[in-house]
């Protein structure tokens, strides 16, 4: 379950007793709104009060009340707004400005982790057969609460469409821009291959994007046109060490329809599962084929290819191989961020690391209103009320507003054991899998 950010700051609201969404009664001027249901304050009753637009004209432009009208419910802001405000307009008055609201909810987030969090898993590392001691992930902001070792799956499956699926020879991809050799087992080297037999070596100079590629015709039990409105999915291991933000690597499928279907990009860390999944067009008939991608700068890149799988169906059937639980220790300050395992994973199998995480962050600007944070009614108030108490500390609310948040608060609270029976890890040898 997640919140938008404007239900949230409308909670946020409620939960403080600042909230007040009202909807224009005239057209008013590019200095004044008009709302006549606002006759129950006084004149001047709402002076330095946030006026928000949240529809229409203006949408999320925050102004401070000069004057309030209470006959006509005039409400006179400055600056001026460049568009008119238009009638029938829905629109927020808050006591506390909307970004300092927004500002509390985020830093609440750090403060409530016990009770509030992202499950998170990063499967970046991977065993070398002698090492059993690893660096943390920075994905990994608290744990990992449990390390699974990876089960290799075979490439040789009666489901697997691909030819030369172990991409342990030559045959069957065409490289373009990219120099395709083999790179065979050494003794010298625990890394690549992965699996300790051979895999294909891909070496671009840059500047240009490089691709290897499987078409159809070289696949087996299967046509573009038998593979149209099915989901398919294209699964390979890539091994590369490199700057994510500058190259990108990532794999895809490509059919009739002009959007290619793009796994996560490689994040630069070794070896890494590229998933591309998605939906085929119904109408398809001509192109099917499956590529690894290097979009480079001038520096060149190189990286290493080792089993794939192509085939109909969601992902889980090759993401879902993680099946022993291992024992760990985890060592944590400004200086060491690392976890000790209780044996040595086997050489090239992939490390699953479940952590936690921050709930997401709301962010700044106008997107904070439209961006999803991971809470749901129930739990959105723990996060009320760590959010109460900073805008508290912040802004300095008087004793009798901060006694009747204080009532909220300890709702909050108690509420907090219900909470994490919900969302609370599982008993870690119950448990198979990082999915189960």
């Amino acid at each position: 379950m997640s919140m938008l950010g404007i239900d949230v700051l409308h909670g946020f609201s409620k939960f403080i007793g600042d909230y007040w969404v009202g909807e224009t009664t005239a057209t008013g001027t590019t200095t004044t709104m008009v709302d006549n249901k606002l006759g129950r304050f006084g004149d001047d009753s709402i002076v330095d009060f946030y006026l928000r637009p949240i529809q229409d004209t203006n949408i999320y432009e925050v102004r401070r009340l000069d004057s309030f009208i209470s006959s006509s419910g005039t409400m006179t802001f400055s600056p001026a707004y460049t568009i008119t405000p238009q009638i029938y307009q829905k629109y927020e008055l808050h006591r506390y400005d909307p970004a300092i609201k927004y500002q509390c909810i985020d830093e609440a987030r750090y403060r409530v982790i016990d009770d509030l969090f992202k499950i998170v898993y990063d499967d970046t590392l991977t065993g070398d057969g002698y090492s059993s001691s690893f660096n943390i992930p920075p994905a990994i902001r608290q744990g990992p609460v449990r390390v699974f070792e990876e089960s290799p799956m075979d490439t040789d499956t009666s489901w697997n469409l691909l030819s030369t699926a172990n991409i342990d020879a030559l045959t069957n991809w065409t490289p373009v821009n990219f120099t395709a050799t083999l790179e065979s087992n050494s003794t010298s080297d625990v890394t690549v291959p992965k699996y300790r037999d051979s895999c294909t070596r891909l070496y671009t100079t840059g500047s240009a994007v490089a691709t290897y590629t499987q078409d159809v015709a070289n696949m087996s039990s299967v046509t573009a046109s038998s593979a149209a409105g099915r989901k398919m999915t294209f699964g390979v291991w890539v091994y590369y060490r490199g700057f994510p933000n500058a190259q990108s690597v990532y794999a895809s499928i490509t059919s009739d329809s002009s959007d290619a279907i793009i796994s996560q990009m490689h994040t630069g860390n070794g070896w890494e599962l590229l998933i591309a999944e998605g939906d085929i067009e119904g109408k398809n008939s001509t192109a099917l084929s499956v590529t690894i991608t290097a979009e480079t700068d001038s520096q060149g890149t190189v990286l290493f290819a080792e089993r794939a799988w192509f085939y109909f169906g969601d992902s889980s059937r090759i993401t879902d191989r993680y099946n022993h639980l291992m024992g760990r220790e985890v060592r944590r300050d400004d200086v060491i961020q690392k976890v000790y395992l209780n044996f040595v994973p086997g050489s090239g199998n992939q490390l699953r690391l479940e952590g936690r995480d921050y709930i997401s962050s709301l962010g700044t600007g106008t997107a904070q209103n439209t961006r999803r944070t991971e809470v749901d009614g129930a739990s959105a108030q723990i996060l009320y009320a760590s959010a109460a108490q900073i805008l508290f500390e912040r802004e300095g609310m008087s004793a009798e507003s901060m006694e009747q948040l204080q009532t909220r608060i300890a709702l909050a609270d108690r509420r907090k054991s219900e909470v994490r029976d919900r969302i609370v890890m599982p008993f870690a040898p119950s448990v198979k899998s990082a999915y189960g």
